[in-house]
């Protein structure tokens, strides 16, 4: 979830401030896929360098008026559906314009490109075609007062243009169309169906193909001529009612469907280009006019400039996808050409789902393999994976036009999760050498003269001589021991013993690594665990914590067993140790030594006498408070002339009060005056806990001693219990 996280925010990150999705990842998928096949509907009348020199009109486009009204009739005679001029018609020519409506009025079927003016602040920074700018410079908007003081730099202002009023009166209908300025010699990916600044005015493709499918009689929506000024009322009409696509939805077909989203959707699309430039047919202008070209039926065909060699600087050629230095800009009717194909096909660039969804899903994934394959495997799997995911986004591109971000993904998200997953197993791997060298340090000192001071060093040429053989260190001990043993043992063989063992130490190792404890030595069914280094309440609390989770475990343990039953007792003391090393038949061996340790190892055995699990010196459970503890007593333990004050360790401290406080408090007074030598008051006492408490081992204990004493009294007591067994 981290890599997915920094990955997605990184890469969302840097592909807003470098718009790399649209720049690199989706240029890439058109330059893959390649060109594909565009509808034989729509054909291009190219106004290009063979009709100039043949038709000698040059690149004068005033020139090429005359001859529009002989385009049309040829069109016309060779049945074109409609006839569609990328031209600007807004300066008038008398000489030519009477006849040229007349042509227009009587085909039926042409349709003119309107203008689309756009400016800032006042008569500056005019941006439109060169007949437009030059000849409407009058501001669009004006202050009122002081009119000699400047707008705003910040307002901007759109106004569309229409053709000479003695052709525009003449067409079927008219539209603007506009791309990008030359200027800023951007790549043209996406185009306009709605001029939300232009009052939701349509644009012309738009047009263009909701006449094509009324001509072909797939268009029953009952909008009037020209169907620019219905489809405007429209697009108010979903604008101030955002449920107006969702009625009767169920009733509609695919194609009204369709329509219904060009209208009242989105007011941009991104354009499924079919090819470099000249991917659509193309016939030379001057060849329709002298009608050589066959084959235009029932087509819809575009006019407007469009050469058929490569030439820089000229206006009104476009970058698109393909451009390189081969194929060249694109000519804007041809781009007017390809919006017209993705309308009719229903098919344009589009995202199926949220950009920052796959990228999170992926980033996600990437991270599950690296987190769980590491290593040579994890990157392999993880660019395997990387590999895949780019397949699919192509699959889904070339079959369907649906954009998956890939170069988020690919260039950025992958190699950050790599990046993040090696810093990461770098962080696991030296939290993993400290915890090891904390370890050696604690239990093993001697190891440290070989261990390196920084990762890739190791120092195996020093000599034991240089190596400290021991080391004397203030330890806390927890001894543990298996009661029964010897019984459970006679009843398996020694390999199954060994299992059984096995998966005990695993349950018994846990707590103490979890609390920061280290196992010294393990020999048969007993267990030397130590808590070394830390200030002295820290590793009691620890210490006193794991016991209590050992003995936990151990009873999970034995519930789940069904070799047979190992029911453990724990012994913990404090004081000094030696952490050395020693040398036996050529051999060398480590271990704790001391006093302390035999002293834990004895406490745990008087748990066989008083029927509890966990006993500790009362140093031990002193200043806790994270625990519950009672004083069972004082003993003499064999081998040690010292008395040892014993309590029990029984549970975590809950914070509330305790149910067995009473008892506890009972069998305090009790064990008063059981020590005191009043055994017929103790054993009254100690009688009514197990009388109204249940069973309570330490209490049947003293019961007993009590009951014993009180026949025959020791002599010279002190209040210390001797006890001659382990």
């Amino acid at each position: 979830m981290a890599i997915a996280l920094i990955t997605f925010l990184l890469g969302s990150g840097i592909d807003y401030l470098a718009n790399l999705e649209s720049t690199v990842g989706l240029d890439t998928l058109f330059r893959l896929r390649g060109a594909r096949t565009p509808p034989a509907d729509a054909v291009i009348a190219a106004m290009d360098e063979a009709s100039e020199t043949r038709l000698g009109v040059g690149q004068d486009l005033t020139r090429w008026r005359g001859l529009h009204a002989g385009l049309i009739r040829q069109l016309q005679r060779q049945g074109a559906a409609l006839i569609v001029f990328d031209l600007q018609f807004i300066v008038p020519h008398p000489d030519v314009d009477a006849a040229l409506a007349k042509t227009i009025k009587g085909a039926g079927n042409v349709l003119l490109t309107d203008c689309v003016q756009k400016f800032r602040h006042g008569t500056e920074d005019y941006y439109g075609r060169e007949e437009c700018s030059e000849n409407h410079k009058e501001p669009a908007v004006r202050k009122e007062g002081n009119v000699g003081q400047p707008l705003s730099e910040q307002l901007v202002a759109m106004r569309k243009i229409s053709a000479a009023p003695a052709l525009i009166q003449s067409v079927l209908d008219h539209a603007p169309f506009v791309l990008v300025n030359d200027a800023q010699d951007a790549t043209v990916r996406e185009v306009w169906t709605y001029y939300d600044a232009l009052a939701e005015t349509p644009s012309l493709p738009v047009v263009v193909w909701l006449n094509f499918l009324r001509r072909g009689g797939g268009l029953n929506n009952g909008l009037d001529a020209p169907l620019s000024h219905g489809l405007t009322e429209q697009r108010r009409r979903c604008l101030s009612a955002k449920d107006h696509r969702a009625e009767n939805s169920t009733e509609k077909s695919m194609l009204e469907k369709r329509i219904d989203d060009v209208i009242c959707g989105e007011d941009s699309r991104y354009l499924d280009y079919y090819g470099p430039p000249h991917t659509f047919r193309m016939e030379s202008y001057s060849d329709v006019y002298e009608g050589k070209a066959a084959d235009l039926q029932n087509k819809v065909v575009f006019i407007g400039k469009a050469n058929r060699l490569f030439a820089s600087g000229k206006s009104d050629y476009f970058q698109t996808p393909f451009t390189d230095s081969r194929s060249g800009r694109m000519a804007g009717v041809e781009i007017m050409a390809t919006q017209f194909a993705n309308l009719a096909e229903g098919r344009f660039v589009q995202s199926p789902l949220p950009p920052w969804l796959p990228q999170v899903a992926f980033g996600f994934f990437i991270g599950l393999i690296l987190t769980r394959l590491t290593g040579f495997y994890g990157l392999l799997a993880s660019l395997l994976a990387g590999g895949a995911y780019a397949g699919l986004a192509f699959g889904c591109f070339s079959r369907y036009g649906l954009w998956l971000p890939v170069a988020v993904p690919i260039l950025l998200q992958l190699p950050l999760s790599w990046l993040i997953a090696l810093s990461w197993s770098r962080r696991d791997l030296l939290n993993e050498r400290k915890r090891i060298l904390d370890f050696v340090r604690q239990v093993f000192p001697q190891w440290m003269h070989f261990l390196p001071a920084s990762p890739g060093q190791w120092y195996p040429e020093k000599s034991a001589a240089q190596m400290s053989s021991e080391r004397y260190v203030r330890a806390l001990c927890l001894a543990t021991d298996i009661e029964g043993y010897t019984s459970v043992a006679a009843q398996h063989s020694p390999r199954e013993m060994w299992e059984l063992l096995k998966s005990y130490y695993q349950v018994l190792g846990l707590p103490v690594t979890s609390h920061d404890g280290v196992i010294a030595n393990i020999q048969g069914d007993e267990m030397m665990a130590l808590w070394i280094d830390l200030c002295s309440d820290s590793q009691r609390h620890s210490a006193c914590l794991a016991a209590i989770e050992i003995d936990q475990a151990v009873e999970r343990f034995n519930q789940t067993s069904t070799a047979g039953r190992l029911p453990t007792r724990i012994g913990l003391h404090e004081g000094e140790i030696v952490l050395g090393s020693g040398e036996s038949g050529g051999f060398r061996f480590y271990n704790p030594f001391g006093d302390t340790v035999n002293t834990a190892s004895r406490i745990q055995g008087v748990n066989k006498f008083l029927g509890t699990k966990i006993l500790a010196s009362k140093a031990v459970a002193d200043s806790l408070t994270q625990v519950v503890c009672r004083p069972v007593g004082k003993f003499r333990v064999e081998g040690k002339n010292e008395a040892l004050e014993l309590v029990e360790i029984i549970d975590k401290a809950s914070g509330g009060n305790d149910p067995n406080d009473l008892l506890y408090r009972k069998f305090a007074h009790g064990l008063q005056l059981f020590q005191q030598g009043n055994w017929e008051q103790a054993e009254l006492v100690f009688q009514n806990i197990l009388n109204e408490h249940g069973n309570d081992n330490p209490s049947r204990y003293y019961l007993e001693l009590a009951q014993a004493y009180r026949q025959q009294p020791p002599a010279d007591w002190d209040g210390i219990l001797t006890l001659e067994q382990k």
